[in-house]
């Protein structure tokens, strides 16, 4: 159909079997490992389609039998916290997800974390993602936390699930100028399905304790840019004493690091904005919070292995291999740029307002 958006395709199927485990392997290596669980040539056998959905990431997945493990190194190395809706749409699978083990069923939306451990054991099974960056959708991160990973019930999730069929058919025939209403409107559904499926007086402590983490993350992402901001001053906005910042920054890296993380973060947005490329570098690390340029550029190269000037030219220019390119650049054997690349307007945007 012309004018029709086109996703990022990848398979094995095309592939000679000696190529399919290594490519495979490769492809998704910045999520996890893959094994997989039959022998011969069809038992290395998947299909990806991904689109990018607004800030989202939208993608329509088939397997063979395999395991699936997200490693706390996968954690380390990647950075990667967002929000995955999933929904089997055929066959089913096994996940160990935050300490509990769920059976899931075709037809049963399941809401699950990247800055947690996983490990996913898919029969023969086709499903349906949807990825929501936490910084993109506060409110919806928010949602998701309060509602804690796990299988969706309820009328709630009836309406998820019936949505989601339908979402799919929708991007396969959605044009440009059609894919931000589907993006508006699969947010505010995902919104109005997390709502019904009920909210503190039903949530677990450890849900409770997720939620008042990203009403904190959502206060880290509003004062970033001031050189007074650190963890006391964020204490006294949050109204929590210092031990309880600390204890709820526990296992997440320390609140420092958290802040520092999110000023990166702000900086690659601001960085790979057409419209800031006249700004200084300097002026711009200090609108993410970073007020000595040296110190600025030697946490760039760390986090990203790269300095801030060569980051810019690379984004700016559209070079999909590079790891802060537009995901709609992206060529599709980079699925790395794709994680990494939802939400980076909704970033620039925001940070343009600090």
């Amino acid at each position: 159909m012309s004018g029709v958006v086109a996703p990022v395709v990848f398979t094995t199927d095309t592939l000679p079997h000696r190529d399919r485990l290594p490519a495979w392997q490769a492809r998704f290596a910045i999520l996890n490992d893959v094994t997989p669980c039959g022998t011969g040539p069809g038992s290395v056998s998947v299909r990806t389609e991904d689109w990018v959905l607004g800030d989202m990431l939208l993608s329509v997945s088939r397997t063979a039998p395999a395991l699936f493990v997200r490693s706390p190194q996968h954690l380390r190395r990647d950075g990667l916290d967002h929000w995955i809706v999933r929904m089997l749409l055929r066959g089913r699978s096994r996940t160990r997800h935050g300490g509990t083990t769920h059976v899931i069923e075709a037809g049963a939306p399941f809401l699950f974390r990247l800055d947690a451990p996983w490990e996913t054991e898919w029969e023969d099974a086709a499903w349906i993602s949807l990825c929501v960056p936490r910084d993109a959708h506060p409110g919806l991160a928010a949602a998701c936390a309060l509602r804690g990973a796990g299988p969706l019930r309820g009328e709630g999730a009836v309406v998820l699930a019936e949505y989601l069929r339908l979402l799919e058919h929708q991007i396969r025939a959605a044009t440009p100028a059609r894919v931000p209403v589907l993006a508006a409107s699969t947010a505010g559904v995902l919104a109005a399905c997390l709502a019904a499926e009920g909210g503190a007086a039903a949530a677990a402590p450890a849900d409770l304790e997720a939620a008042q983490f990203e009403r904190v993350r959502g206060l880290i992402q509003r004062h970033l840019h001031s050189p007074r901001f650190g963890p006391q001053r964020l204490a006294s906005l949050a109204g929590m004493s210092r031990s309880a910042l600390y204890r709820l920054f526990e296992g997440r890296g320390g609140v420092a690091e958290h802040i520092h993380a999110m000023r990166l973060r702000r900086a690659v947005a601001l960085l790979s904005d057409p419209a800031l490329a006249n700004q200084p570098i300097a002026a711009l690390a200090e609108r993410a919070g970073f007020f000595d340029a040296s110190a600025f550029s030697r946490a760039f190269r760390a986090a990203h292995g790269c300095s801030p000037r060569e980051a810019r030219q690379a984004a700016l220019a559209g070079l999909g291999g590079a790891r802060l390119a537009a995901p709609v650049a992206t060529p599709a054997d980079d699925y790395a740029a794709l994680l990494r690349g939802i939400g980076q307007s909704s970033a620039r945007a925001y940070a343009r307002g600090s």
